[in-house]
C-alpha cells in the first residue's frame, strides 16, 4: 500500500554520465527491491525517483557514495521529498530532452583491474585482447565525436556488437557491461598489427609480442594509443636513448616513463602513498617522482635532473607491450616531431615518424580528439598540475558564481590551453601545445569549435577571450573569431590572468580582494615591457600593479631567453663595467655561453642600450643557473630553473 511508502527524488552531479551510473543505480534499486526510475538529465545530473520502505531508502541512498563505480565522481547529491506514485518496477528511462545540452563528456579512463584480469586469464574470451574496457574504463574523450555519449556518436561505431557482447550490453545483471557504449572484445572490436616505416603490415601471430621483441632488441617503435602515437623504447640502454634523442632532436628535454606496475615503478622511484594513488587512479597521469640512487634507467632520459616523470599503462595494448619486454618499463614518449603535435593517425605517422622510428604497432580505431598524457607533481605534498589533458579533460570546474555570459577564451602562447564557460562551470580543453606553430593553433582553433557546439554557445552572443600580447598567435585567432562573429573580444594582461585562475580555483567569492604574486617566464605588460615578477592587488573585475622586480635588459630579445648569459650580463652591467664583466666571465669559463665568444660579447654590450626590458623572474633563475655553470643554453622551456632546482635539491655552499 501506498501509505507504507515513502519517496526520494534524488539528483546527483559530477561525471555520471557515460560511466555506468544508471545501470549501477539500477542494480542498486534492484538490491534493495525499491520502484522508481532513473535517467540522465542536462547539467551532467543524474535524476532519481526511489520507492519504498524508509529503512530501505534510506538505507540505498547511502549506499550510493559508497558503492558508486569507480570512474564516478559525484560533486553534489540533493534529495527531496517527493509524493509515491506507485510505481511497480524499477526502470532505467529515456534521457531528458535537454540532457545533450550542459552534459559533462566523459574523460578517458585507464584500464580497470578487472579488465586487466580478463585480459591476463586464458580462459576469459578477452584473452590479451588490447581494448578491453568496461563502465569503469576505457576511452570516452577520444572517441567521441559529439554529445549525447552513445555508441553511434563515437568511432567505436565501426564496430558493431558481436553476439556475445551484445548479450552482456543488455543484461543488466552484468555489473560492468550493461548499457556500456564502448565495450568490444577480439571477435566484433578493433584489431592491431605490426608495420613497416612505409606502412606495409608485417604478418605475425601476436603483433605485441612481436614488437617487444623488437623493443628489447633496440628498435624503436611508434604505438597507436589511446589519444595519440607514443614513442617506445629502452629507457636502460644508453646507446639506444641516444639514438632516439638524435632522432627526434631533442637534445635534452627529459622522455617520460611507463612502468608495467606500482613494483616495477618503486625499483625506478620513491613512490609515497600519495603518488601511489594518483599513479593507480583511473586518470593514470605521468607523475614527477625522485629517482632512486640505484635506478637502472640511463643517465640520458633526464640528463641533469633529480625526477623521473613515470605513469602507468593506461590500456591493455600498454600493458601488454610491457609485460612481453625484458625491464617491464619503457620510454614512452609523445610521438611527433619536434614542434608538431601528436600524431593521432596511421598516415601522420608514416610521413612524420619514419624517420624517427623503426617499426609502426598500429590499430584501427579511430582517435576523434587528441588527448595528451597528463603531467602532475606534488608541491609541499599538494598535487600540482604541469599539463591537465588525458583522464582529467574535458571535466568541468565549477566556479564559485555564475556567469553572466558565455565565454570562449584562446589562452595564451606557450604550451596553450582553450577554455568555455557558462553558468557556474568552465570546461577546459585538452593540452594543445604552443600556438606559435600552425597545427597547434589549428588544433586550438578545432577545440573550441567543437566545445562551443557540445554546449550551444553562440560565438556571436559569447565574449571572447584573449591574452593581451598583441604578436600571440592565439590572440591573432581569437580576433578572427571576433571579426567573423561580430563578437565582443576582451584582452586580459596574463599575469592579472595567473591570479583570477587561483581565485577561481579556490573557490574565492566573486567579491574577494587579494594581494596576488605571478610568477613566470614572460608576459606582455599594461607598459609595453615584458612582466614575470608582479605583486597585484586584484578581484575579479580589476587590479592595481603595487610591485615588481627590479626591470633588466633582454639583450637579442628572444635570445636572451635561450641563451642566459645574456641575461647575467645584463644584470652584471648594473655595477660592473665592460672589462670587468668580461674578466668575471672568463674567470669562471662562462663565456662559452655564447656561440661566437667574446665578440659576441662585444656585440651584447652594444645590444643593452636598444633591448626590451623584463621584471621576470623566471629571467633571474635563468641568469643564476649560467652563473652556477648549470645550464649554458635553453633546450626546451623552463631548462636553466629546472635544473637549477634538481641541483639546490642536494645543494651545497660554494665559495
Amino acid at each position: 500500500m501506498l501509505s507504507n511508502r515513502i519517496a526520494r527524488k534524488i539528483f546527483i552531479s559530477g561525471i555520471v554520465q557515460g560511466v555506468g551510473f544508471r545501470p549501477f543505480i539500477y542494480r542498486l534499486a534492484k538490491k534493495f527491491k525499491l520502484k522508481g526510475y532513473v535517467r540522465n538529465l542536462g547539467g551532467s545530473e543524474v535524476e532519481v525517483l526511489i520507492e519504498g520502505p524508509k529503512i530501505l531508502v534510506e538505507e540505498f541512498i547511502r549506499s550510493i557514495n559508497i558503492e558508486k563505480p569507480r570512474a564516478a565522481k559525484i560533486e553534489s547529491l540533493v534529495v527531496e521529498e517527493a509524493a509515491p506514485i506507485g510505481a511497480n518496477d524499477f526502470v532505467i528511462l529515456k534521457s531528458d530532452k535537454k540532457a545533450k545540452l550542459y552534459s559533462m563528456i566523459p574523460p578517458d579512463f585507464g584500464v580497470c583491474e578487472y579488465c586487466l584480469s580478463e585480459v591476463l586469464d586464458p580462459n576469459s574470451r578477452h584473452y590479451r585482447y588490447p581494448f578491453n574496457s568496461c563502465a569503469w574504463c576505457g576511452p570516452r574523450f577520444s572517441i567521441i565525436e559529439k554529445l549525447p555519449y552513445d555508441r553511434e556518436n563515437t568511432s567505436m561505431r565501426d564496430f558493431p556488437l558481436c553476439e556475445d557482447c551484445m548479450r552482456e550490453y543488455t543484461d543488466p545483471t552484468n555489473i560492468r557491461r550493461f548499457h556500456i557504449q564502448g565495450i568490444s572484445c577480439p571477435k566484433c572490436g578493433p584489431k592491431v598489427w605490426l608495420a613497416t616505416t612505409d606502412g606495409e603490415k608485417i604478418e605475425v601471430d601476436d603483433p605485441i609480442t612481436e614488437a617487444a621483441k623488437l623493443v628489447d632488441e633496440g628498435y624503436i617503435i611508434a604505438v597507436k594509443g589511446l589519444g595519440g602515437f607514443h614513442i617506445a623504447a629502452l629507457a636502460t640502454d644508453d646507446d639506444v636513448v641516444l639514438k632516439l634523442r638524435k632522432r627526434k632532436r631533442r637534445r635534452y628535454k627529459p622522455f617520460a616513463l611507463m612502468a608495467l606496475d606500482i613494483e616495477v615503478a618503486q625499483q625506478i622511484v620513491e613512490i609515497d602513498s600519495k603518488a601511489r594513488e594518483i599513479l593507480e587512479s583511473p586518470e593514470k597521469p605521468i607523475v614527477l617522482l625522485p629517482e632512486k640512487d640505484d635506478s637502472s634507467v640511463s643517465k640520458y632520459v633526464a640528463p641533469g635532473l633529480d625526477k623521473q616523470g613515470i605513469m602507468l599503462p593506461y590500456t591493455p595494448l600498454h600493458y601488454l607491450l610491457l609485460k612481453d619486454t625484458r625491464d617491464r618499463f619503457l620510454i614512452m614518449t609523445s610521438g611527433n616531431k619536434k614542434g608538431k603535435p601528436m600524431c593521432t593517425d596511421e598516415q601522420c605517422a608514416i610521413t612524420r615518424l619514419s624517420g624517427i622510428v623503426d617499426f609502426f604497432l598500429f590499430h584501427n580505431r579511430r582517435i576523434i580528439n587528441r588527448v595528451d598524457d597528463s603531467v602532475v607533481r606534488f608541491t609541499d605534498g599538494e598535487l600540482t598540475f604541469l599539463r591537465r589533458s588525458r583522464g582529467y579533460a574535458p571535466v568541468w570546474i565549477r566556479l564559485p558564481f555564475k556567469l553572466n555570459k558565455k565565454i570562449i577564451a584562446f589562452g595564451a602562447e606557450l604550451q596553450n590551453v582553450g577554455a568555455v564557460g557558462f553558468d557556474d562551470k568552465v570546461v577546459l580543453t585538452q593540452f594543445i601545445g604552443d600556438t606559435d606553430e600552425i597545427e597547434n593553433l589549428d588544433y586550438l582553433n578545432r577545440a573550441l569549435k567543437f566545445f562551443s557546439s557540445v554546449y550551444e554557445i553562440d560565438p556571436g552572443e559569447a565574449i571572447l577571450v584573449a591574452d593581451k600580447h598583441p604578436r600571440y598567435a592565439s590572440r591573432l585567432l581569437a580576433e578572427k573569431w571576433a571579426h567573423q562573429y561580430k563578437s565582443k573580444l576582451v584582452h586580459i594582461q596574463h599575469h592579472y590572468a595567473h591570479v583570477v585562475s587561483v581565485l577561481a580555483e579556490k573557490k574565492f567569492p566573486l567579491d574577494s580582494k587579494v594581494v596576488g604574486i605571478a610568477i613566470d617566464g614572460l608576459g606582455y605588460g599594461d607598459d609595453g615591457q615584458i612582466w614575470g615578477g608582479e605583486i597585484f592587488v586584484a578581484s575579479y573585475k580589476e587590479y592595481i600593479r603595487v610591485g615588481h622586480l627590479e626591470y633588466h635588459y633582454m639583450p637579442g630579445g628572444d635570445l636572451a631567453v635561450i641563451y642566459p648569459i645574456r641575461m647575467v650580463i645584463s644584470i652584471l652591467s648594473k655595477f660592473m663595467e665592460e672589462e670587468e664583466i668580461i674578466q668575471f666571465l672568463k674567470k669562471r669559463n662562462l663565456i662559452k655561453g655564447l656561440r661566437k665568444g667574446v665578440p659576441e660579447l662585444k656585440i651584447v654590450f652594444k645590444q643593452l642600450a636598444t633591448a626590451p626590458r623584463t621584471s621576470s623572474l623566471g629571467r633571474v633563475l635563468d641568469a643564476a643557473s649560467h652563473l652556477l655553470n648549470i645550464c649554458y643554453e635553453r633546450t626546451y622551456e623552463g631548462e636553466p630553473a629546472i635544473k637549477l632546482e634538481a641541483v639546490a635539491k642536494n645543494g651545497r655552499l660554494i665559495s
